[in-house]
């Protein structure tokens, strides 16, 4: 049983029942079955809550070390089948969509799509299908659920960026006005110029057309090893959290799932090169009574994980391709689109302001640069490089 906070009344809890009901009746991905949801605090518990299934597994990333590297690929192979059906699911607008009067919940034996081939007949097929979109739940961290700018849905990307930087413009002018802390102010300073910076800008790489709707996918931007559930060989039996899942634009949506990405490394480590294993964790933090670094430096784990999710990435990208060729469409042509779309995420965040004013600048100049190299968040292996080689 999933409860909540009312951070946006009744949409946040509605939103993310409609989600996993139409993820369960247009795809073949596994998600809980949903036996009852409250999207008010007008009952016994005072709170909004979901009653949903709890599905078999475990998280694959306490399952990850034990899985053979053909069960790894067959698992890849799976997600991108899961992701060209969802891509063949398209939207006319950015937004988030909602239960309506009247939706059946799930049941066991509710139909679902076998569909994976990209196919324009089953797009207009399915468009016929598709529930209203309304506004961004998303758009709520922090002090933002009180501000007065547009929620959504979006017709056109440049709005829906636009008012994503007012809501960074309007937190930061807070700050700068209310704050005796000087770190506090200069930082606020530094976003929004930044912010500013990415507004001039915003026509240019988003130029409006208001005839043409901007197409949308629901997409799951946190479906990393710990919302993926499987079985002791790597079959799929689940995949969680789907709070807050919005349907964005296509150039935004198609891109590496959260569990792929990562550091690029093209040789296999070799074990013997490693020092012994002296730490208390293993490489993702967890206790050794989860994984056991079997007499070697957890070091070993993290750079033999970035070679098989290097590989792993390719694959991806290979049978996403075959199966659906329009994504790699997608995610070719938006590159520009997404790279400017990272920089809005990342402006105010103190850790990346450095690299996204590099990037800006780079790209005010006219050359274009991977935002994504630069914005990513830096793992655990990059913080301790070296540290468990023998010298």
């Amino acid at each position: 049983m999933r409860v909540t906070l009312p951070v946006d009344p009744s949409n946040k809890i509605n939103n993310e029942v409609a989600t996993i009901i139409f993820v369960h009746q247009n795809t073949d991905i596994p998600v809980p079955q949903i036996f009852a949801f409250d999207d008010s605090r007008e009952n016994e518990l005072g709170f909004e809550w979901i009653l949903m299934e709890m599905l078999p597994g475990a998280t694959l990333r306490t399952r990850w070390r034990k899985l053979s590297r053909d069960a790894k690929r067959d698992l890849v192979e799976q997600i991108a089948k899961y992701q060209a059906q969802l891509f063949c699911q398209q939207f006319p607008a950015i937004g988030n969509i909602f239960v309506n009067p009247g939706t059946q919940l799930m049941t066991k034996d509710s139909p679902h799509s076998t569909v994976a081939a990209d196919t324009k007949q089953v797009q207009e097929e399915n468009q016929q299908l598709l529930p209203t979109l309304g506004q961004l739940v998303s758009m709520i961290w922090g002090d933002y659920i009180t501000q007065d700018v547009p929620r959504g849905p979006f017709t056109n990307a440049e709005d829906w960026i636009r008012a994503r930087l007012t809501l960074v413009l309007t937190e930061q002018e807070r700050i700068i006005k209310t704050s005796d802390d000087e770190d506090d102010i200069e930082e606020a300073e530094d976003a929004k110029e930044i912010a500013e910076r990415l507004l001039k800008l915003l026509p240019s790489i988003f130029p409006s057309n208001t005839n043409t709707p901007e197409l949308s996918i629901l997409f799951h931007d946190d479906l990393s090893m710990q919302n993926i559930l499987c079985d002791d060989d790597g079959k799929i039996t689940g995949i969680i959290d789907w709070e807050c899942v919005s349907a964005l634009p296509l150039w935004r949506a198609c891109e590496l799932p959260e569990f792929l990405t990562g550091r690029d490394r093209d040789e296999e480590p070799q074990r013997d090169q490693y020092a012994p294993d002296n730490s208390e964790e293993d490489t993702f933090g967890l206790a050794r009574d989860v994984f056991d670094n079997e007499g070697v430096n957890s070091l070993y784990w993290e750079h033999l994980l970035e070679y098989e999710l290097t590989i792993l990435r390719d694959l991806f990208v290979k049978e996403m391709g075959n199966i659906a060729p329009r994504w790699i469409e997608e995610l070719e042509k938006g590159e520009v689109k997404a790279d400017f779309e990272l920089a809005v995420q990342k402006c105010n965040n103190n850790w990346r302001t450095k690299k996204v004013k590099s990037w800006l600048d780079a790209l005010e100049k006219g050359k274009i640069c991977s935002a994504k190299r630069q914005l990513r968040p830096v793992d655990l292996a990059a913080a301790t490089l070296g540290s468990g080689f023998i010298q």
